[in-house]
């Protein structure tokens, strides 16, 4: 909610690469994959913006805008998992808000797990959606951030629910300090640390995973992208299985915003994630430092150490036409 004020009141159209948001971006951006050329970067942005829009648009519409081809693709995945319930792994891509409710109109039990925060915002409405739906699964929700997310989790398997989750969220039980409840997983050009107690579950409770991401298609058509089962083996170290897992995972995510990094909402927060950096001299040579500005106050970021300090107007403007001008020479 304060990152969508902060969207809305400090950014124009024709100001788009001044926000704070936008600053978050092109660090993140810049961070992971500086092969993009920076001259590229506010249409991305706007891309981005116009999909989360387009994300709660379709969550908010009374009817499922899913083409029939798409949702016949995704009825045969379904039919193949349907008889084991286990945990369906997916990333805040595309239009990910529809997945739980076309889930459920192909029958499944889902389980969704999510922040208090968005229960809070979203739990009403979307309980009045699903029973606006005929011959629809059940449907419940798993606060992340419950102390007894976990026994709520297995509760829900064992009733027979398949339980949603998306992997990169930033919510959840606090991770340990010595790092010991993280794995790290290769991203692109840096790496993260994800935590591991959903691979550690499903290797020992024998839960089966079952990646989907949604995307769109060339003519901007959403689609889901289902991938092959990571089925746990016991007879797979614990480690191995956990670092296959999430290798998989986030490998299909490269794949689907590799082409389309605009799918991906998490430009804006992967910051917030716990990762590890490359070493020192390789991070100097990839700073960089982007201006933005909150209300009437101005600051600069430095990439990718995601510091700020409040700079003076001037500055800030003389900062903002360098930028416009570099882009311009690159073009």
């Amino acid at each position: 909610m304060i990152m969508d004020f902060l969207e809305r009141s400090t950014t124009s159209e024709n100001d788009v690469a001044t926000s704070w948001l936008y600053a978050l971006f092109a660090a993140n951006l810049y961070r992971f994959c500086p092969q993009i050329d920076t001259v590229n970067y506010p249409d991305i942005y706007r891309r981005l913006v116009t999909s989360r829009y387009r994300a709660s648009d379709d969550q908010l519409s009374e009817v499922l805008p899913v083409k029939q081809e798409v949702l016949v693709g995704l009825t045969s995945y379904i039919e193949q998992i349907k008889g084991r319930p286990g945990i369906v792994a997916t990333f805040h891509t595309g239009s990910y808000r529809l997945l739980n409710r076309v889930m459920c109109m192909q029958g499944l039990q889902v389980a969704v797990v999510m922040s208090s925060e968005i229960i809070a915002e979203q739990g009403d409405y979307l309980f009045a959606q699903h029973a606006k739906m005929e011959n629809a699964g059940a449907l419940q929700l798993i606060d992340a951030d419950a102390s007894n997310c976990l026994i709520k989790l297995l509760g829900a398997l064992r009733n027979g629910y398949h339980v949603l989750v998306y992997m990169d969220g930033n919510h959840g039980s606090i991770p340990a300090k010595d790092g010991a409840d993280s794995e790290e997983v290769p991203f692109f050009n840096c790496n993260l640390l994800v935590r591991k107690g959903l691979a550690v579950l499903s290797h020992k409770r024998n839960i089966p995973i079952y990646p989907i991401l949604s995307s769109l298609d060339d003519q901007e058509n959403t689609l889901y992208k289902s991938y092959p089962t990571i089925s746990p083996n016991s007879e797979e170290p614990l480690e191995y299985y956990i670092s296959r897992v999430f290798r998989t995972l986030y490998t299909h995510l490269q794949e689907v915003i590799s082409s389309k990094p605009e799918m991906w909402e998490g430009w804006l927060y992967v910051h917030t994630m716990p990762g590890k950096r490359e070493r020192s001299n390789k991070t100097r040579r990839y700073q960089s430092y982007w201006p933005c500005r909150v209300g009437t106050r101005y600051y600069m970021m430095i990439s990718p150490r995601y510091t700020c300090q409040e700079i003076g107007k001037l500055s800030f403007l003389c900062m903002r036409k360098w930028k416009r001008l570099t882009r311009q020479m690159k073009s």
